[in-house]
């Protein structure tokens, strides 16, 4: 696969996963929930856990398909978690095998969770749901910190470092626990339970990776032309 190809499709799924976390939210905040209304009576009941989307668990009651949308959008960003490690290191295979197979493999098994929760209208048993949680929580940011510090100032290119480290940056954000923490400061508002419109604020770093990958990653390069040689030089008159 080219690295266009592998450029493109992480981008692609990137933004996908984004605009479907956006309309996981929607479902559950639109309309009751509207800027300046976070203190009606309807906002402040979908405040309450129960509503939570992106972990399901018990009690749990759904609100419209946001858990349908928001499985969808973690498998998409499984998909990106499978491509990104190889399309940013190209080598050594063992760091990139171990991070592409737990953070997709986490994501997917947290879509399927919130997936199959949502079609069904209850809370289903997913093994390793707590240890898929934990991995992205713990992988994401120590891999994109790894990542970054190796290639720091490895290039010719030093506007290239600028890029590394905001793609870096964007890589963490998105990871489980920044994003929660993120939430309410970008929504500028603080609940008891889920702030309005915080589990959206993941598609603001997921959106930025997907325009950084184009930056950070070098373009392909076509072959250089084999040098053509001159009838009757010594080479020919051998030959």
């Amino acid at each position: 696969m080219s690295r266009f190809v592998m450029r493109a499709t992480a981008s692609s799924l990137l933004l996908a996963s984004a605009v479907m976390f956006v309309a996981a939210a929607a479902q559950r905040w639109w309309p009751a929930c509207q800027r300046g209304a976070f203190e009606t009576d309807a906002c402040l009941r979908l405040q309450d856990h129960a509503f939570d989307h992106l972990l399901v668990s018990d009690p749990w009651t759904p609100a419209g398909h946001a858990a349908q949308y928001a499985g969808a959008a973690m498998i998409l960003l499984a998909g990106a978690a499978a491509v990104l490690p190889f399309l940013l290191v190209r080598r050594p295979l063992w760091f990139s095998v171990p991070v592409a197979f737990s953070t997709a493999g986490a994501l997917t098994v947290l879509g399927a969770h919130a997936w199959t929760s949502g079609v069904t209208g209850q809370v289903q048993p997913t093994p390793g749901i707590t240890a898929a949680a934990l991995v992205l929580t713990v992988v994401v940011p120590v891999a994109a910190g790894i990542w970054a510090a190796r290639e720091l100032g490895a290039g010719p290119d030093p506007a290239r470092d600028r890029w590394t480290r905001a793609l870096a940056a964007a890589l963490i954000v998105s990871s489980p626990l920044p994003t929660e923490l993120l939430g309410p400061l970008v929504v500028l508002y603080s609940s008891h339970d889920t702030s309005p419109w915080s589990d959206a604020v993941v598609a603001l770093p997921l959106a930025a990776a997907a325009l950084l990958v184009w930056k950070v990653t070098p373009r392909d390069s076509a072959p250089a032309p084999a040098p053509r040689r001159r009838p009757g030089t010594l080479a020919d008159l051998r030959g």
